[in-house]
């Protein structure tokens, strides 16, 4: 039987996110959501996440690109493109993301009385340069000894795939830091997924019932597939709330579940992450 991860990413960012994957988890349909403890629905959100512990994993979605700082080193976070352009020529300042990190860190602690199960990026911030070298700091600070597993968004084979799912875009997120990410992970024994899966362009939100038997094909043993699921919502800031309800709908459906047992995989805590 393989066993891999379905995350749920966003959680507290509305109340239509978090409504959606609560209602998820009690159906049994994902292992593990991602938390924007920089929302202000965050402190009631995480109340609702209390019964489920111990049941999946719950983490921390770090985020520098929407809402407001969780810290005072930060007046504002940035655009993604210019995130994304101010990382890769080094011009962040790596002292104001590790206070606002551990900022994060801390509020995430405050609601959930416990260490995150991992850490990923809203947006996959978290691999971009500067600030993966900041997580990879704090993490030895404060993480390991929790036993905190990181995201990784490389896949094995995925670079040279020209036939996967979004290429272009799993091209862009991995230049931009995943496979960097990968190697530093590795060199350090940092324990991560051993694949990753999820991404497509969220226009075809509509055929998302033929899109995720392929990201289950892409996973191996102790691989995360993302998701965004949402019920509707008014957020006129939520750029992908249409495409949160179709994979809402599909999540809590026979098919899905239909697929997980023709394939025979298994999406409770128990997976194999790398290194064991």
């Amino acid at each position: 039987m393989k066993r891999i991860i379905i995350c749920a990413d966003d959680y507290g960012q509305n109340s239509a996110i978090s409504q959606a994957i609560v209602k998820l988890l009690e159906n049994n349909r994902l292992s593990a959501t991602s938390c924007l403890v920089t929302s202000l629905e965050w402190p009631t959100g995480a109340i609702a996440l209390n019964p489920f512990k111990n049941k999946a994993h719950i983490g921390l979605h770090f985020n520098l690109t929407e809402g407001k700082p969780s810290s005072t080193a930060l007046q504002s976070f940035w655009p993604l493109n210019q995130l994304i352009l101010k990382s890769q020529l080094r011009l962040i300042n790596k002292s104001t993301i590790t206070s606002e990190l551990h900022a994060q860190l801390d509020r995430f602690i405050k609601e959930m009385g416990t260490y995150p199960n991992f850490i990923d990026g809203h947006q996959h911030v978290h691999q971009f340069p500067v600030i993966r070298d900041t997580l990879l700091e704090v993490y030895e600070e404060r993480l390991r000894e929790h036993k905190v597993y990181l995201r990784c968004t490389y896949s094995p084979g995925s670079l040279f795939n020209f036939t996967k799912t979004a290429y272009l875009k799993n091209l862009i997120i991995n230049l931009c830091g995943g496979i960097a990410f990968k190697k530093k992970l590795v060199e350090k024994n940092i324990p991560h997924n051993t694949t990753f899966s999820g991404i497509y362009n969220f226009k075809n939100a509509n055929t998302y019932e033929k899109l995720f038997p392929q990201f289950l094909n892409e996973s191996n043993d102790g691989g995360l597939i993302m998701c965004h699921p949402g019920l509707p919502s008014f957020d006129a800031t939520d750029v992908i709330a249409l495409a949160r309800v179709s994979e809402y709908n599909y999540l809590l459906s026979e098919d899905y579940l239909n697929k997980l047992k023709q394939r025979k995989i298994h999406i409770n805590q128990d997976v194999a992450l790398t290194p064991s």
